[in-house]
This record gives C-alpha cells, structure tokens and sequence, in this order.
C-alpha cells in the first residue's frame, strides 16, 4: 500500500492528459501573481503533479487546492482529490485525508481507485468493518481486482472467519496462480484452519515458484518448527534472513525460535540485530518469551 503514492501519480497523469490537452485551449486563464503569466487549471494540476513527483507535497498541495478552488466543477476534480489524498498519507495527516477520499468520491461514487486508497487507509487506522465496505464495493464492480480480493481475504483472516478468507484468496489464485501474497496467505489459513498438509504443500509450492522470497522460507520455517522439524526450520529461517537481511521481523521470529528450544545466547544476539534494526522494547520481549518492562 506504500507504493499506492506513486500509482496515483502515474494513474492521473496519464487519466489527466487529455483532459489537459484540452484544458491548454478551452480553460479561462486564471489570475496570476503580479508580474507573472494567467496559470489555467490545467497547468495548475500538471505543476501540483510536477512538484508531487519532486516530493515537494506542500507546494503540491497548495497548488491542486488552488485548482480545487478556481475550478470546482471541473470534470479532473475526483482525480485532483485522490492525488490531495496520497499526499496526507504522505504528511500522516489521515483524517485529512480520509476527508480528501471522501470528496473525490462523492463526485466519483464508483471510482475504484479512490476506494481501493480509502479502503487501505481505514485498515490502517484498524477501521476494518469500514474497509471492507469499501472492498466490497470494489469486487462488486471489478471481482478480479486483485488488492481487493487480497486484503478482504486478510481482514476475513484476522477475524478468524476462515471460510471467507479461503474464498477470497482461491478467487485471487484462480486468476492470478502464482501470486505470492495469496499463496502464502491461504497457506497460512489452512494452517490455523487444522489443515496442515494442505498448507505445507502451497507453502512449499510458493518457495519453488518464488526462490527468492524471504516470506515463503519464513512461513515454511514456522510450519516445520510446529512440526519439530527444528533443523529444516533453521535453515528456513536463516535462508530468509539473507534473502532480506534488513527485516527485523526475521530475526524476530528466528529470536522466538531459539527460546522455544532454550537456545538463549542465540535468541539474545537475534533480537540485539532486530534491536539495531528498529524492532520494539515489546516485540524483542515477546520473541524471548517475557513481558515488556
């Protein structure tokens, strides 16, 4: 979803370009500042999606607004939101952009880009029910949109409602076979769900299609630690640190494994390294089996 920024930039720009060819010719020019030239609408986008792509938000901002405010009714508007959206993201400020999502759809009710953003916004405020509503929304327009098959399938997840999870993530591998997030997903499902061969064999499918991912030898290794089978667990979650050496969330999990089998010098040096690496008081207390202080 971190990546949802630089979508939106590459969507609007190509959505808006006709809309400013247009705009360069039939737009009424808009007051500019003393001594400079009439800025239309258009250009006022165009610069506010220049200076997005420069990491300049603040003048971004000021300057889609600026558009928002000369030209209310213009047809680019819901896009203009969305983009103003991505930038509160960006500036943590989410109310405000939960506001911005909810303007561009109120002109653009059906937009499934603006609900997929909002959708993934209220997740990450742990509005799920309201996420969902958006996801819902989606696959009840598009029910082979991938991220909203995938993260619907996560919320059902979450809430143990296995049965709807299973489903969505079937439907996204159906067209999608070798998506990696849904594999190691429903591997994950039939695992709590008490179907461990099923989840061992799409976990084990999902290290061969995708050798070089550190999830996959992660999960596999969890899957084998619960079935005892500590030394191929082991080298699973050593091959998924030097896959992705930079995860804290490896060492982490290599961290908890080590004091399941009372390897305390180990586990101590993997939580030092997921220490460096900005894991938490809390998550380094819970991988060695004790309580914050």
């Amino acid at each position: 979803m971190r990546k949802r920024f630089a979508a939106y930039f590459l969507a609007g720009l190509f959505l808006l370009l006709p809309f400013h060819l247009a705009a360069q010719q039939t737009d009424t020019p808009l007051p500019a500042e003393e001594g400079g030239a009439a800025v239309t609408y258009g250009e006022l986008v165009r610069m506010g999606f220049e200076a997005m792509a420069a990491d300049s938000l603040k003048k971004a901002e000021v300057l889609l607004r600026q558009a928002l405010q000369e030209a209310p009714g213009a047809s680019g508007n819901a896009l203009v939101y969305g983009q103003l959206a991505a930038i509160g993201e960006r500036m943590v400020r989410e109310q405000a952009a939960l506001e911005d999502y909810d303007r561009g759809l109120v002109l653009s009710p059906a937009n499934i880009t603006l609900l997929l953003g909002r959708a993934s916004l209220y997740l990450k405020l742990g509005r799920t029910d309201r996420a969902r509503a958006d996801y819902d929304e989606v696959l009840a327009q598009r029910s082979d949109e991938p991220e909203a098959l995938l993260m619907r399938a996560y919320i059902f997840q979450s809430q143990r409602r296995f049965k709807e999870a299973r489903a969505d993530y079937e439907a996204l591998l159906k067209f999608q076979p070798t998506h990696e997030q849904a594999m190691l997903g429903l591997a994950l499902v039939n695992s709590k769900d008490r179907r461990p061969r099923e989840a061992m064999d799409l976990v084990n499918r999902a290290v061969e299609l995708h050798p070089r991912s550190a999830d996959a030898y992660a999960l596999r290794a969890g899957f084998e630690a619960d079935r005892k089978q500590y030394e191929m667990a082991e080298a699973d979650y050593t091959e998924a640190i030097r896959l992705a050496p930079d995860n804290p969330s490896l060492y982490l999990a290599r961290a908890q494994f080590f004091t399941r089998l009372k390897r305390t010098s180990d586990a101590r040096e993997d939580t030092q390294r997921a220490a460096r690496l900005g894991a938490t008081a809390e998550e380094i207390a819970g991988a060695l089996g004790m309580k914050a202080q």
